[in-house]
């Protein structure tokens, strides 16, 4: 049996389940994908990196599945991943029309994601939810509408735009300065950790 049949045999694919990538699937894995409310994160970049092929993102949002989009760490910024997400799945396809409307909707369905893994509603301006906000340093080109606005986003903004992030009401970064952070000293703190990590996994290989 498959990967996906094996899992959901053993109990493990459920509502609350996340499925990274899953490239080599076949259309009854995506039915039961969708079948156990089981998410499906697509990772564009790490894919393409790592020559492992593209998932068919088209058909698993056409059955049913909900398809967030991720970065595997192959990059910090997620507008980025919206990019190629859309670029990737109109190469798979040889399709120039798609891959727009579905990098989007991976995009927007990670809101709903994060939502049920921190059992609060974010990605939303209203009462009672996580207030989770940033502002971009953006000057459109042409005018952003309700209706282009996730063209905008693909075509035109990047994460360095990013000046000011809430979260949760507090403010964390003003015009790209960290709030209450020593920078230098955190970014010191990584390389050590780095150099460690490399260490301890250089005496393990030998």
């Amino acid at each position: 049996m498959s990967v996906v049949e094996r899992l959901y045999k053993n109990d493990i694919l459920r509502p609350n389940s996340v499925a990274g990538h899953c490239i080599h699937i076949s259309s009854r894995d995506m039915d039961i994908l969708a079948e156990s409310g089981t998410t499906v994160v697509h990772n564009p970049e790490s894919n393409m990196g790592n020559a492992v092929g593209a998932p068919d993102v088209i058909s698993l949002l056409d059955k049913g599945v909900r398809v967030g989009l991720g970065t595997d760490g192959y990059t910090h910024d997620i507008l980025e991943s919206l990019k190629v997400a859309n670029i990737l799945q109109k190469h798979s396809r040889g399709l120039p029309d798609r891959g727009f409307v579905e990098a989007l909707a991976c995009f927007e369905n990670n809101a709903a994601i994060a939502s049920d893994i921190v059992g609060e509603e974010v990605g939303v301006l209203k009462e009672n939810a996580l207030a989770d906000i940033i502002l971009m340093d953006y000057k459109p080109n042409t005018p952003v509408t309700a209706d282009n606005f996730g063209g905008h986003m693909m075509f035109g903004m990047n994460g360095a735009m990013v000046n000011t992030t809430i979260i949760n009401g507090r403010l964390v970064m003003k015009n790209r300065v960290l709030i209450d952070v020593d920078e230098d000293a955190l970014l010191n703190e990584c390389i050590k950790s780095a150099q460690s990590l490399w260490n301890s996994l250089e005496r393990d290989s030998l």
